[in-house]
């Protein structure tokens, strides 16, 4: 079964924390992360040679004039993966899911996104199934 490709949405310290999970997986493969700043987190992954795409459109030219180079925009990386872990600020993930949505992809949130009581995401990392494929039992984030 080839690897399953993941995207990091929001890259401060829990995203940090998950795309350091996702690069020691062996069955998984990290395409990208996406951020809408330009701080030393993101810098030290782009010094690390991961693609760094920007959340925002309208904030890539401020992510560029902070020294990142910026390989696109999130719905371009959301085309390349099987799914997204959604690691921005509270209350962003309920808005960010209907992007995944749209693209047709899996997401999960980083916490408990929550709308009228129950979680926005399905549950916490449910990765049980990717397009239409079983994914190896106990692989969690």
């Amino acid at each position: 079964m080839p690897p399953i490709k993941v995207a990091v949405n929001g890259y401060g310290v829990i995203g940090k924390r998950v795309v350091s999970a996702v690069q020691v997986q062996k069955d998984m493969e990290l395409v990208g992360i996406s951020d809408v700043v330009a701080d030393w987190r993101v810098k030290m992954a782009a010094s690390m040679k991961i693609p760094i795409y920007c959340s925002m459109p309208e904030r890539a030219e401020e992510m560029r004039r902070g020294g990142i180079e910026v390989s696109g925009f999130l719905d371009g990386l959301l085309r390349q993966v099987d799914v997204v872990v959604d690691c921005a600020p509270t209350k962003i993930g309920i808005k960010n899911k209907a992007t995944y949505e749209g693209a047709n992809v899996r997401g999960s949130s980083r916490g408990r996104e929550t709308r009228g009581g129950g979680d926005v995401f399905r549950g916490p990392m449910q990765l049980q199934r990717i397009n239409g494929q079983k994914v190896h039992e106990g692989c969690e984030l």
